[in-house]
């Protein structure tokens, strides 16, 4: 009997911990190369991560709070992808993720034994 509980104990502390990793994203493309339209997208970008900040608050479904806000920047979001064209959008492009904290919430963690996994 306490081997099996042994077992039981080391089989329910043998977990994986593994994120979820659907975090959108954002592409700013600048109007030109020139250094006062690469300025302008860095201000965007900073503003656009101001207002993300601001949007997901309290909200559980992101995706859509991005696909609401689109007039806000004049962008598009499709697939994931938060979209911003400055200009003509002839320019360098700035991508990276829309995140609010670099720490992964409990929500998008899934935790399986390992052990269930060698049956699901």
């Amino acid at each position: 009997m306490k081997k099996i509980i042994i077992f039981l104990l080391i089989m329910m502390n043998l977990t994986s911990v593994c994120a979820v990793n659907e975090t959108p994203r954002y592409k700013i493309i600048g109007s030109s190369y020139q250094q006062e339209d690469i300025d302008e997208m860095y201000k965007v970008k900073d503003q656009l991560l101001l207002n993300y900040k601001k949007w997901v608050k309290g909200v559980d479904d992101v995706y859509q709070v991005l696909a609401d806000h689109q007039d806000d920047f004049n962008a598009k979001y499709y697939n994931g992808l938060y979209t911003i064209v400055l200009g003509e959008g002839k320019g360098k492009s700035l991508e990276g993720k829309l995140q609010v904290s670099y720490c992964t919430s409990s929500k998008e963690i899934k935790k399986k034994s390992w052990f269930i996994k060698m049956f699901s």
